[in-house]
C-alpha cells in the first residue's frame, strides 16, 4: 500500500496542476491576446507555445521535485493509510491521460512511417539549391509540399505542384516549408499533442488553433525575409495555385508533418492578406528572435532551475509539502 499510495498520490497531483495551470494559461492567454498582436507571428508563437507546454511543464517538475522527495523521506512504511475512493478516481485519470498521450504519439509515429515509406517507395529524388534536408517528387492526388519527420526530416513536393508552380512561387514555397523545418514545428506539434492529451479534459484547443496560425505565419515571414523582394507575393500567387488543383474529399494524411497548405477546407485568405501587407511594408509589427535565444526561452529555463534547485536550498519545503499530502489524502478518504 505504501508504494500504491505513493504513485497515487503523485499522479494525483500531477493532474490537479497540470488542470489548474492550464485553466490559468488560458486565461492569460484572453486577456494578452490582444495586446501581443503588435509583436510578430515569431513572437505571438513563442508566447503561445510557452503558455501550452508551461502547465505540463510546472507539473512534471514539481512532481519530481517535491511530491515524489517528500514522500520518500518523510512517509512511514507502516503508515496504515490506504487508497481513497477519491484519490483512486484522480490517480487513474491522470494515468490514463499519460497512457492515451503516450498511444497517440506512438500511433502518430508509426502511421507516419508507414505513409512515409509509401511515399519513398515510388518518390524521385531531386536536389534544390540551399536545401540541406532529402527532397523527393511524388505522385499524390493532394498537392503536397511538406517537411516530414523530427529527427531525420524529409522534404515531399507533388509533381503536380511543379507542374502548377513557376520558378519563383515555388523557390517560395520551399523557403516557407525550410521556415517549419528552422523552427522545429515538428517537434513542437508533437509536444502540444502530449501536453493536449495529457490533461484529458478539453482545455487548450484555443491556444493550439492559435500557434498552428502563428506557425504559418511566422514560415510564411521566414520564407519573405530569407529571399527578399517580391517573394511574399510569389508565396501568395503559390497559395492560390496550390488551393485552386485541391481535389475534393482528399488531404495528406500525414500526422507529424508541416505542410504548406494543411488542410482541404482550410482558409487561405488571411495568410494571403498578410503576405500583400508584409511585401507592401504595411506590417510594422514588433520582431522577435528565434525562441532559444528570446527572453521567454531563458525565463522559463530560470523558473525550472530554481524550482529544482528549492529542495535542496530549504529542506523544510519537503516536509511542508509532505504535510500537504497528508492533507490531501484525508481529505480524498
Amino acid at each position: 500500500m505504501y508504494f500504491l499510495l505513493g504513485i497515487s498520490l503523485a499522479f494525483a497531483v500531477l493532474l490537479i496542476i497540470n488542470l489548474l495551470a492550464s485553466i490559468s494559461a488560458n486565461a492569460v492567454w484572453r486577456l494578452v491576446s490582444r495586446r501581443v498582436q503588435q509583436f510578430s507571428a515569431n513572437v505571438q508563437a513563442q508566447i503561445i507555445f510557452g503558455l501550452r507546454i508551461l502547465p505540463v511543464v510546472a507539473a512534471v517538475l514539481f512532481v519530481l521535485a517535491f511530491v515524489i522527495p517528500a514522500y520518500v523521506l518523510y512517509e512511514p512504511v507502516g503508515s496504515g493509510e490506504v487508497v481513497g475512493s477519491k484519490l483512486a478516481i484522480i490517480a487513474v485519470a491522470s494515468s490514463f491521460g499519460v497512457l492515451i498521450a503516450l498511444f497517440r504519439v506512438f500511433k502518430t509515429w508509426l502511421a507516419t512511417r508507414r505513409l512515409t515509406a509509401n511515399w519513398l517507395a515510388d518518390a524521385v529524388p531531386f536536389a534544390i539549391e540551399n536545401v540541406k534536408v532529402p527532397v523527393y517528387r511524388i505522385e499524390h492526388a493532394f498537392p503536397v509540399i511538406a517537411v516530414v519527420g523530427i529527427f531525420r526530416p524529409r522534404l515531399f513536393v507533388a509533381k503536380k505542384v511543379l507542374d502548377s508552380l513557376d520558378e519563383h512561387e515555388f523557390r517560395a514555397a520551399i523557403s516557407h516549408e525550410y521556415g517549419h523545418l528552422t523552427a522545429k514545428d515538428n517537434f513542437k506539434r508533437t509536444l502540444l499533442r502530449i501536453c493536449r492529451d495529457l490533461l484529458i479534459v478539453p482545455f487548450g484547443k484555443r491556444l493550439d488553433r492559435a500557434w498552428a496560425e502563428n506557425a504559418e505565419s511566422v514560415a510564411d515571414e521566414y520564407a519573405a525575409k530569407s529571399r527578399g523582394g517580391s517573394t511574399a507575393l510569389d508565396l501568395a500567387s503559390a497559395l492560390i495555385k496550390i488551393a485552386r488543383i485541391v481535389p475534393a474529399n482528399a488531404s495528406p494524411a500525414m500526422p507529424l508533418g508541416a505542410f504548406l497548405l494543411e488542410e482541404q477546407s482550410g482558409d487561405i485568405t488571411w495568410r494571403v492578406q498578410k503576405l500583400l501587407q508584409f511585401s507592401s511594408g504595411k506590417d510594422n509589427r514588433l520582431n522577435g528572435r528565434p525562441f532559444a535565444y528570446s527572453p521567454i526561452f531563458w525565463l522559463c529555463s530560470a523558473l525550472a532551475t530554481l524550482i529544482l534547485l528549492l529542495p535542496i536550498a530549504d529542506p523544510t519545503l519537503l516536509l511542508s509539502v509532505h504535510n500537504a499530502l497528508e492533507s490531501i489524502v484525508r481529505i480524498l478518504q
